[in-house]
């Protein structure tokens, strides 16, 4: 049956090749038998697409191609690099890189290639113990030694020079090393801390190599610059680099400051009509090295009527947390994504005229110990601001949870003024409590859901410090259902089983009634002892 499945699988990819471009028109399927057979063809297939660019078609593809993971590595590799171009959650990537190095039977790729990429996205996630395990199940070589220099740079700083010495000495054409290493001075430099006797021997030796290593890539011109001791040399780097590209927005500051563009020259670039997204840091960099007043009048007005994102990059591991957006200098929304995983802890909706929160979309903290670094079981509430910080409501599955008038606060951003432009940031509270399922429950005077039993009626269960008095359910303006409780525990139920207004029926409950926890107890279960009608 699994092989007519996957012929099934191929047929129908041949009747989309046949409806699509002639590119694909071209592709051509073998008359090999066996699922193996078949995978083969199919993964070489997807890669096609994907080295022609057609990264969507090959994605769709490959979600579809289930019936041959367990017998393709190369598969399920596929589908984690195009989940990833297509900026799917990173758990999404991990899921099928595990299971291209659980099933282990390669032919167009390798374990070892599967295991680097595993190592990069946990790198990503700042899982960096991880991300070190895996390294360690594969050949030395540049992109190992790389991600290895990214993790001492982020985690395990004591050992970052003795690694880049190494790497250095290994591989000296290799650009991606000194890319890392002018970052992590650049990172240091921004915490206040001066260069040390090792980094001032990597950087003389890197700086003889420059001209060989700009060849691969150009941008280390400007990443060099702020840490050539002469000053001429440097500004002389940026000048050939600005001569022959299209310089990055990363490389004002260097430029600014040798002096190699003025600050209006800066402030144009900065602010091209071009420009949608702009790093927060930059910014701030930008506004520092300003001196003329009238420059800062100009940046100030060009902030605040901006159009685009404002990013902030908090650990300074150039994957940016937060991303707001404006629209002529007043902000919109807000999104954060704390852990990096592509899935959003926090999107904020502001009131139209830049005015306070309105409502968000929160992810709420795993509920228990799973046991699981990344729990994909989490759940997203939908809060509503009366006056921020005061909750008016919040919804979780379906349940409306309703606290009393400015009773619940959640304040989960603080606001920044940006260099007095009168643009403010939404910058994410790290000591803010989390909103939690708990919460909304000891927090809330009752609480709306569907009713369990009548299609179509809801269900208002009130609540006093978390612990639930009463329920009543309602179908329209008629009251159907009644639930006495004692100290929690359902005691019994008057209900209306024909809708004429009287509740002729009476339901008692078990009296040896389940403990459970706090945020549960107003989901009772129905769990009748005996039931009496008139």
């Amino acid at each position: 049956m699994k092989y007519y499945r996957g012929l099934l699988v191929i047929l129908a990819l041949i009747l989309w090749a046949a409806l699509s471009p002639p590119n694909l028109q071209s592709l051509t399927f073998p008359d090999e038998t066996g699922d193996a057979a078949m995978a083969e063809r199919y993964a070489t297939w997807t890669k096609n697409l994907i080295d022609d660019g057609h990264w969507v078609e090959a994605l769709a593809a490959l979600e579809r191609a289930s019936d041959f993971a367990d017998v393709s590595s190369d598969i399920s590799y596929l589908l984690a690099l195009a989940r990833s171009h297509e900026n799917k959650t990173k758990p999404e990537v991990l899921e099928a890189l595990n299971m291209a190095l659980a099933v282990d039977r390669w032919n167009l790729y390798s374990q070892e290639a599967a295991r680097l990429e595993k190592a990069d996205v946990l790198i990503t996630l700042k899982a960096y113990h991880e991300a070190l395990s895996e390294l360690s199940r594969v050949s030395k070589g540049p992109r190992e030694a790389a991600l290895a220099l990214k993790v001492f740079a982020a985690s395990r700083p004591w050992d970052f020079h003795r690694l880049m010495r190494e790497t250095l000495g290994l591989y000296p054409r290799e650009t991606e090393p000194v890319r890392i290493f002018f970052h992590f001075l650049s990172n240091e430099a921004a915490a206040g801390r001066n260069p040390e006797a090792d980094d001032l021997e990597l950087l003389d030796l890197i700086v003889r190599r420059l001209p060989l290593l700009l060849q691969d890539n150009p941008e280390l011109a400007w990443m060099a610059a702020p840490h050539v001791r002469d000053i001429e040399d440097a500004r002389r780097l940026v000048m050939a680099y600005r001569a022959v590209h299209t310089p990055q927005l990363a490389s004002l500051p260097a430029a600014l400051m040798l002096g190699v563009i003025n600050e209006e020259t800066t402030l144009e670039e900065l602010f091209n009509p071009s420009v949608k997204s702009l790093d927060l840091a930059l910014l701030e960099r930008v506004w520092e090295l300003l001196r003329q007043e009238n420059a800062r009048e100009v940046f100030r007005r060009n902030l605040s009527t901006y159009t685009g994102v404002i990013t902030e990059d908090s650990d300074r591991d150039e994957i940016p947390e937060t991303k707001a957006s404006y629209n002529q200098g007043v902000l919109e929304y807000a999104v954060y994504d704390v852990n990096q995983s592509g899935v959003q802890d926090l999107t904020i909706h502001f009131e139209a005229g830049g005015g306070p929160p309105r409502h968000a979309l929160v992810l709420l903290p795993p509920e228990g110990a799973t046991g699981l670094r990344f729990d994909t079981s989490r759940k997203h509430a939908a809060v509503q601001w009366e006056r921020y910080p005061s909750v008016l409501e919040a919804e979780l599955e379906g349940a409306r949870y309703i606290p009393r008038p400015l009773e619940l606060h959640f304040t989960p951003v603080l606001f920044v003024e940006l260099m007095g432009s009168g643009v403010l940031f939404p910058r994410r509270d790290p000591l803010a409590p989390p909103l939690t399922r708990r919460v909304l429950v000891s927090q809330s005077l009752r609480v709306e859901r569907p009713s369990l039993e009548f299609n179509g009626g809801i269900e208002v269960v009130e609540l006093n410090q978390g612990i639930p008095v009463r329920a009543r359910e309602y179908i329209g303006d008629l009251m159907v259902s009644e639930t006495e409780f004692l100290r929690g525990r359902p005691q019994l139920q008057r209900v209306d089983l024909d809708f004429d207004g009287r509740m002729e029926t009476v339901r008692h409950f078990r009296r040896q009634y389940r403990a459970v926890e706090l945020e549960d107890l107003w989901d009772f279960d129905r769990d009748y002892d005996y039931v009496v009608s008139d």
